[in-house]
């Protein structure tokens, strides 16, 4: 696999970018995912009132988390994942990661030199990542075989003999999108010193079901009503 052909910042940055969009939004639906699915006990009654809406509701978040994760941990040569996007860094190091080259790029910053400090890449360190992110990788090589029997591809065989899963282990999830938004961050912070700080409104799904509980109420409430006028 081979980093990807780029000969300017905006090229780069381009790409920085879009990585951290995916490794942002898999773990915008994992979590809303998690929390919805630990609201199950308290809120039951509720969501069985609407029950193929949040079927389907699930179904929709766990295949997001899916696909971007799959898409972040391609070992496809011509994908954009994070294997080639480091293997990228790695080539581009010494004219886009440079203390040069970030102090041209943040000159405005009232804060450049404090900024500036500590931004070397550590080649042990890079090479760990880049390891971490390949098909040798237990975690990536499970990814990887799920990919390629439930999400792509339907294994046939494991239909026929009731084996095949629809998800992944929550600790190898959990795993897979900490190493994705380390990474990101983390050259998203060398690159423009910013970096994804989570989605507004992460947990607009509580008050959502507060206002369902309050909405079932008032519509039982009426219904009681009704029937003790008829009586």
């Amino acid at each position: 696999m081979n980093e990807i052909r780029i000969s300017t910042e905006e090229e780069l940055e381009r790409l920085r970018d879009r990585i951290d969009l995916e490794a942002s939004e898999a773990a915008d639906h994992f979590y809303l995912l998690k929390g919805l699915d630990e609201s199950r006990t308290e809120y039951h009654l509720e969501m069985n009132e609407s029950s193929t809406f949040w079927h389907l509701t699930f179904i929709a978040h766990r295949d997001a988390v899916l696909s971007r994760l799959c898409r972040l941990y391609d070992q496809a040569g011509a994908a954009l994942s994070l294997h080639r996007f480091l293997l990228t860094v790695k080539a581009h190091r010494d004219d886009f990661f440079s203390e040069e080259a970030f102090r041209k790029r943040l000159k405005a910053n009232l804060h450049i030199d404090t900024l500036v400090e500590g931004r070397a890449i550590n080649d042990s360190d890079l090479d760990r990542e880049l390891t971490s992110v390949s098909a040798s990788d237990p975690f990536v090589s499970r990814l990887s075989a799920f990919r390629n029997t439930v999400l792509s591809h339907t294994d046939a065989n494991k239909v026929r003999n009731g084996t095949q899963q629809l998800w992944l282990p929550v600790e190898d999830i959990e795993a897979l999108l900490g190493r994705a938004r380390a990474i990101t961050g983390k050259y998203s912070l060398l690159f423009r010193a910013s970096m994804y700080g989570g989605i507004a409104g992460a947990d607009d799904y509580k008050s959502t079901l507060q206002w369902l509980r309050k909405a079932l109420s008032n519509h039982r409430a009426q219904i009681d009503r009704e029937a003790a006028l008829s009586r």
